[in-house]
């Protein structure tokens, strides 16, 4: 998991001085990931809901990301999880655009087994074979995308995404997710 997240840091500062400013304006995108893919305990696909501002004035000094906010829901009833944080764009070539974003989740996730239970507890084995046990709450979110413009507002695009602590904002249990997904984004203001 620590091996995913400093890939994607990795691809971020290679491609960061490449990246010139966004003018990509307001987007939402809806989406769909398998869920749980690192770990496969947790199933069901997650419904995305994604919005991406654009990028104010300040953040020119970084390569002006864009402001994102983002939920993920399981349909079957396991973790959901929000996030926040800045999104890189770098275009590539021809209407093809590379996506990086880091920012902080927040999951209702299970953080960990009663430690006090008894290992024949019912809950806790239903517990340790069903759900991913997060170790916190509050969780870094890494992202990577391949967007394709279709037009000037409409792109489709897919992407991997890992939330997880990294053992910075919290120690011990630390399973983490990884997702992938496609999404379908609108654009305003472009």
């Amino acid at each position: 998991m620590l091996r995913t997240g400093l890939a994607v840091l990795a691809v971020s500062c290679l491609s960061a001085t490449a990246m010139a400013d966004d003018d990509r304006g307001l987007e939402f995108r809806i989406g769909a990931t398998a869920h749980d893919l690192s770990d496969h305990v947790e199933d069901g696909p997650n419904i995305t809901v994604d919005v991406l501002f654009a990028s104010p004035d300040f953040l020119d000094v970084i390569w002006s990301p864009r402001p994102y906010v983002y939920g993920s829901f399981n349909t079957n009833g396991l973790t959901n999880f929000g996030a926040a944080g800045l999104a890189w764009n770098w275009e590539f070539a021809d209407g093809w655009n590379l996506e990086v974003r880091e920012g902080l989740s927040y999951n209702d996730g299970v953080v960990d087994i009663d430690e006090n239970s008894p290992p024949g507890d019912p809950t806790r084995i239903r517990l340790a074979t069903t759900r991913a046990l997060m170790g916190n709450e509050i969780l870094f979110h890494t992202a990577l995308g391949l967007d394709y413009d279709l037009t000037e507002t409409w792109s489709i695009g897919a992407y991997y995404e890992h939330i997880s602590h990294g053992q910075i904002l919290a120690s011990g249990r630390n399973q983490a997710l990884d997702n992938v997904g496609i999404r379908l984004g609108y654009r305003w203001g472009r």
